[in-house]
């Protein structure tokens, strides 16, 4: 991975601890040197001037109008509105398609990237990195890579596909491995045969010559059962034979068991790592930050709206911030207000209802003849954003911590569960859920807030199809 200037490597401290040391200092000095994460931006570019319609002369002020004629395409073209490029710096500072790079950029992350570096650095654990889609974990995982580069170490960056076997997975990283030339000369050999862990291991023990770190992303996309024991398989070889290599898996789970539940014994090998939601102060500052960049002011209030829409997550929070901030954009103000961030809020549930649509249609269905248990629903979303998973006993007691009442509560939870069944993901063990689509429970939020509409959803498409059938064969 490339090594980025986080403001430490120069004149780095021999030692790994005294090295350690003294990167804490610097990540506590880089929150106290500045209340916000440092973030550039170019200036944006405004072109004022109207631009003139083409295919004919622009008519001077002094000239004598022409009598009527036959119209052209040139005029018939109206004066081009002034043109701002403000947009382009508002999507470059809200940007959601992009994992950061830069630490600066990694908002509420400090913790995180602190136990990182002293079990994988320090003490020479593998690591299991996880947490729902959108909570940060892939900037997380280069991030420390750029730190674990600046200790020393070589970091080397891969992404796993849905058919991958182990083969698949670590190959790529052979022709980029710090080796001896001995070393050089196996992989070549290993890279025309067939790579098991056995012969993987004993190379990445015999012949690699500088500390590595293996970063293996979207892990939890891998379906092969006999690729993930291979993994396993290797990563304890890693560990028994102290090798100077380890590996770090980045995935989406609610917790480590979804990426490793079939292999219990890697919990005394692996640091988990879980990406949690980012507290909202933390938040308040991305959000005031990424403002700053496109050159807008945010409104106390609507700075409140928009970390508590987000609950946590840093890529809902660019994501409302980036819809207000448009919103603002075409009103012609450099300042967001509470109208702003409620506009983009119902543009930003447009938008998911047009990717997500059979989740967004069972949301809107659920909610609309919830009755009593909107709350109870509303809740589910709220757990699901802070804790990742959900399970009845889970509803049941945040539901009396949060909403108070009696015994009813467990049959609410019990229907919330049955009514959601159809968009949530059984963990190993079946007694916990995770949203299939785990960036949806920030909008079921926002759909749970909305009146309640006075007619009921229209009918999906399956649904009309069914009703088309009935009378066939006892439908």
């Amino acid at each position: 991975m490339t090594t980025i200037d986080h403001g430490f490597a120069q004149d780095r401290p021999s030692g790994m601890l005294d090295w350690l040391m003294s990167f804490r200092r610097n990540m506590a000095s880089a929150d106290t040197h500045s209340g916000e994460p440092r973030m550039r931006a170019a200036e944006p570019l405004l072109l004022d001037t109207p631009v003139a319609p083409g295919f004919r002369p622009i008519q001077q002020e002094d000239e004598v109008a022409e009598a009527p004629r036959a119209l052209s395409m040139g005029a018939m073209a109206a004066p081009l509105k002034p043109i701002s490029l403000r947009r382009d710096s508002i999507y470059s500072a809200f940007s959601t398609a992009m994992p950061v790079t830069d630490r600066h950029g990694l908002a509420g992350r400090n913790s995180e990237l602190e136990k990182l570096v002293e079990a994988i650095v320090v003490q020479r654990k593998h690591a299991v990195i996880f947490g729902t889609r959108g909570s940060g974990k892939t900037s997380l995982a280069r991030v420390f890579g750029d730190l674990a580069d600046e200790a020393g170490c070589v970091a080397l960056y891969g992404s796993a596909s849905g058919d991958a076997d182990f083969d698949a997975l670590f190959r790529p990283f052979l022709s980029e491995l710090p080796m001896s030339g001995a070393g050089q000369e196996k992989a070549r050999k290993l890279m025309n045969e067939t790579i098991d862990g056995t012969r993987l291991a004993n190379l990445l023990v015999e012949d690699v010559r500088q500390r590595t770190i293996l970063i293996l992303d979207e892990y939890d996309r891998v379906r092969s059962d006999e690729a993930k024991s291979d993994v396993a398989t290797l990563l304890k070889l890693l560990t028994d034979i102290h090798s100077p290599v380890q590996v770090v898996l980045v995935g989406i789970a609610g917790d480590v068991d979804g990426l490793i539940a079939a292999h219990p014994s890697l919990r005394r090998h692996i640091a988990p790592q879980r990406v949690a939601p980012i507290p909202k102060p933390e938040l308040e500052r991305l959000l005031m930050s990424c403002a700053d960049n496109a050159r807008l002011k945010l409104d106390p209030d609507a700075l409140d709206a928009l970390a508590g829409a987000a609950m946590g997550s840093p890529y809902h929070a660019r994501l409302f911030g980036m819809q207000a901030a448009l919103v603002a954009e075409a009103a012609g103000r450099e300042r967001m207000t509470l109208a702003d961030v409620e506009q983009g809020l119902a543009s930003a549930l447009e938008d998911w209802a047009e990717m997500s649509g059979a989740t967004h249609a069972l949301f809107r269905r659920i909610l609309w003849d919830a009755g009593a248990n909107r709350r109870m629903i509303a809740l589910a979303g709220v757990a699901a954003s802070q804790m990742s998973v959900i399970s009845h006993d889970r509803l049941v007691r945040l539901s009396h911590e949060v909403l108070g009442g009696g015994s009813i509560n467990e049959g609410q939870a019990a229907d919330t569960l049955r009514r959601l069944e159809p968009i949530l993901t059984p963990m190993p063990g079946g007694e916990l859920f995770m949203f299939e689509d785990t960036l949806a429970p920030q909008f079921l939020l926002l759909m749970a807030k909305q009146p309640v509409p006075a007619t009921p959803p229209a009918p999906t498409p399956a649904e009309e199809m069914r009703a088309m059938l009935r009378g066939v064969d006892g439908l």
